[in-house]
């Protein structure tokens, strides 16, 4: 079961990436997408998701692409996913029944209502340099060379 889409999981990589890479320069979508094992157009749109929130800028030009809009302590899981996802899905039926609520609620509904709060509570605290904390320079680079095949961008 998947809980978040294929676009939030290019997203999160690509924040990951940009974060990793050295120095201030902009990252192109291209050199994204072959990292990370995706095609270009979708990944440029997904990234587009991104500037609106103002998690990411865009740069135009010879060296064009796109950086982060801020430290990545202050960008956190939610903003991302809910950026490219929304947040219908911490409102949802674990089963996808319709009208499933309080006063008609499924078998599933008392459990999944605080499991689902507990996982937005923790989206929503937990920011890309936590993250980063936790991952190590091999991991990420492994992690890359099995989706894709590539050398990282380091």
């Amino acid at each position: 079961m998947r809980l978040i889409s294929q676009g939030s999981q290019y997203a999160i990589s690509a924040i990951i990436a940009i974060s990793k890479q050295s120095g201030d320069g902009a990252v192109s979508a291209s050199s994204l997408s072959k990292s990370l094992n995706c095609p270009t157009a979708y990944l440029s749109q997904v990234l587009a998701k991104l500037k609106e929130p103002g998690i990411l800028k865009s740069q135009r030009g010879l060296n064009g692409g796109v950086y982060l809009a801020k430290p990545i302590d202050q960008i956190t899981m939610m903003d991302v996913i809910s950026a490219i996802d929304g947040t219908e899905f911490f409102d949802k039926c674990f089963m996808g029944i319709e009208g499933c609520g309080h006063v008609e609620p499924c078998p599933f509904h008392e459990f999944w209502s605080a499991e689902r709060k507990k996982i937005e509570n923790w989206l929503r605290k937990t920011t890309f340099a936590q993250v980063d904390e936790k991952m190590t320079q091999a991991w990420f680079d492994l992690r890359l060379q099995f989706s894709s095949g590539v050398p990282s961008l380091s």
